[in-house]
């Protein structure tokens, strides 16, 4: 397996690379990438929309005892977009936008059918539920995006 740390810069230099169908709050990409988490409350409106990438935890398996195991990464995205409280704006547009990015930089390699990294890891891909909350009550918008790598 290569390095977890290789694997984690280059899905981040991926994401870095995201560019928005439409601007939100006046951004084409992010305003703000890290990897480090923090509450929406301590991510002023200038700065979002925000995405953070968090590490919180691993499966190793084996598919037989002379084998080696096989190593998926569990990573959870969270998006922060400062809907606002406009009554007239639709904040699900701006997480439905900043999602379709996402999915974008994460879209297989046609040539090879699935998204590697650059040849690190089997594929990484968006896996599971994703929890969308727009804003609309209260004017933070949040989603949280799953997703699975599976480095051999």
């Amino acid at each position: 397996m290569n390095s977890r740390e290789s694997i984690m810069a280059a899905l981040a230099a991926r994401l870095a690379s995201a560019q928005f169908s439409t601007p939100i709050n006046g951004c084409d990409s992010w305003a703000l990438l890290s990897r480090r988490l923090k509450l929406w409350s301590d991510v002023a409106s200038a700065d979002q929309p925000a995405l953070f990438i968090t590490e919180h935890g691993e499966n190793l398996a084996y598919a037989a005892e002379a084998l080696p195991g096989k190593t998926t990464l569990n990573v959870d995205l969270f998006v922060y977009i400062a809907a606002g409280k406009d009554p007239d704006s639709i904040p699900a547009r701006d997480l439905n936008i900043a999602l379709d990015a996402i999915a974008a930089c994460l879209a297989p390699d046609p040539t090879i059918g699935r998204q590697t990294l650059g040849g690190l890891v089997t594929h990484c891909r968006i896996e599971g539920r994703i929890v969308k909350d727009p804003g609309d009550l209260d004017g933070q918008g949040l989603a949280l995006v799953p997703i699975k790598i599976l480095a051999p």
